[in-house]
């Protein structure tokens, strides 16, 4: 690789010229001193990350957010929060390893060429576009860099282009942008009927024994759920503030005084005060909900909505009391309340009679998929036996829905994912079947259409694209490849400090 390397070199420097070098370098140090493992957040080969740099180097970042961004307020939390540690990490270790890499194939970059890009540098430069000293030593005194560190971050990121230039220059896969190209626009030519299952019709009636077979196969499904009345109490600091005449601005003792109130109000009911004397008596509120499900559905099917009563307390009145029973006092942000289960009202099966018209549905529905499943089943067969298509469908449904000579590209809406799948791994008059919750499919593949290659422009736009997705898979490669030769260790101990 490293004559190749050395071959590539020259033309990178001159990229580098137009303008690649700009002050968004991660600087950040490292060590080859492994004493203090405690402090060590990454190792990457001989390199270390000390708890203490990655600490630095995100507060670094935090302010070059706070520059680009002109959000003055944007904090460690948030950095914290937004996942901007691990990016951090990558970045450092993504460096390190290609540091490490270039070191062993001995690019080696010139101090002429590195002056040669700070004076071409426009940052640099006065309003005439000569180099100015004054203006570089500023730029990097503002960014707390030293010249020395500048310089060899330069050195690195050439070193580092010189690389990866030469994992994925001169890679000719123009062959394969046009098997991807004609591929991603092939046609296919198709015969296809399709069964609708709520069109099948079904011509005999089931009997009582059937029915009541299906009934008590789902008589779950029958059943009449199980229904709650429950009702809550809400305490506001409101009510708190006129129950022990507190000043509005004692925030503590609101919250203590809403907190007493709850318990209070539990210790009543518990005693067996009636809940109309106890709302009077404390100046609180009780609001009662219509009689819920467990899936928190009204009896007339809707669901309820309540912006207090969410899933979170429908579970506690479901899941932790019993009928009667009386929640802890619980605290709802500005709020605290208390759930009472009221009445229960015991799930029950509902009647055969009640529910043999519901029966019939489930019957007839298992009917209409049988027939259509026989139907594609005698079609397929017919047609591994030789049959024409437009035969073997009129000898099972001559009303069937038939489509022949269709065409469908691979991202067809008309289709489902599967059929479209299994029509473009399909061999030509190889049948095959596909079926959905409601309809089924058989289909026969008679032609594929490949298309030539006219849209020169619109090939040249995939071509690249292509070309640079395959070259991201070369440097991912290339990137595990580095991970595994020089080893890459986080210590997750240490980086969770920084979350503390």
């Amino acid at each position: 690789m490293i004559e190749k390397l050395r071959q590539t070199s020259e033309s990178v420097i001159a990229k580098f010229l137009l303008g690649i070098i700009t002050l968004s370098f991660v600087f950040f140090g490292f060590t080859n001193d492994f004493t203090g493992s405690g402090n060590i957040a990454l190792k990457v080969g001989d390199k270390s990350v000390s708890i203490q740099e990655l600490d630095l180097e995100l507060r670094r970042q935090i302010d070059q957010f706070k520059q680009k961004t002109n959000i003055p307020n944007f904090n460690y939390k948030q950095a914290l929060q937004m996942g901007l540690v691990d990016q951090i990490i990558d970045n450092m270790t993504y460096r390190l390893l290609l540091d490490l890499e270039a070191k062993d194939e001995g690019i080696l970059v010139s101090d002429d060429k590195i002056y040669e890009i700070i004076k071409n540098t426009k940052d640099f430069q006065d309003d005439k576009g000569n180099f100015s000293p004054e203006k570089f030593a500023y730029i990097l005194d503002r960014n707390n860099v030293s010249e020395q560190k500048f310089i060899e971050e330069i050195s690195n990121d050439i070193a580092h282009q010189i690389l990866m230039n030469a994992i994925t220059s001169n890679i000719d896969h123009s062959y394969i942008s046009e098997l991807l190209y004609k591929n991603k626009n092939e046609k296919r030519i198709f015969d296809v009927v399709s069964f609708k299952v709520e069109n099948e019709k079904i011509k005999t009636s089931p009997t009582d024994s059937e029915l009541k077979e299906i009934y008590e196969t789902n008589k779950d499904t029958f059943a009449q759920p199980e229904y709650r009345k429950i009702s809550y109490i809400t305490i506001t600091p409101e009510m708190a503030i006129k129950f022990r005449n507190i000043k509005k601005t004692d925030d503590d003792k609101i919250y203590r005084t809403m907190i007493e109130m709850g318990e209070n109000v539990i210790d009543e009911i518990n005693g067996g005060a009636k809940i109309d004397e106890i709302v009077k008596t404390f100046g609180i509120s009780k609001t009662m909900l219509p009689d819920l499900s467990v899936e928190g559905k009204k009896r007339d099917g809707s669901i309820f909505k309540d912006k207090v009563f969410t899933q979170k307390y429908r579970d506690i009145a479901f899941f932790a009391l019993d009928e009667n029973g009386i929640s802890d006092v619980l605290d709802n942000g500005d709020n605290v309340i208390l759930i009472m289960v009221e009445k229960i009202y015991p799930a029950a099966p509902k009647s055969f009679e009640n529910v043999k018209n519901e029966v019939k549905k489930i019957w007839t529905k298992n009917a209409q998929v049988a027939q259509a499943t026989e139907k594609v089943n005698k079609i397929s067969s017919d047609l591994a036996n030789g049959e024409k298509f437009l035969n073997a469908v009129k000898k099972v449904d001559s009303s069937a829905n038939l489509l022949v000579n269709s065409e469908s590209g691979r991202f067809n809406n008309l289709y489902t994912s599967d059929f479209l799948t299994k029509l473009f791994s399909s061999n030509i008059n190889k049948p095959f079947t596909s079926q959905t919750k409601d309809v089924y499919y058989v289909a026969i593949l008679k032609d594929i259409k490949i298309p030539e290659i006219t849209n020169k422009d619109d090939f040249e736009k995939f071509h690249t694209q292509e070309k640079t997705n395959f070259a991201n898979m070369i440097v991912d490669d290339y990137i595990n490849y580095l991970y595994k030769k020089h080893g890459v260790k986080r210590n997750e101990k240490v980086i969770q400090r920084l979350f503390n």
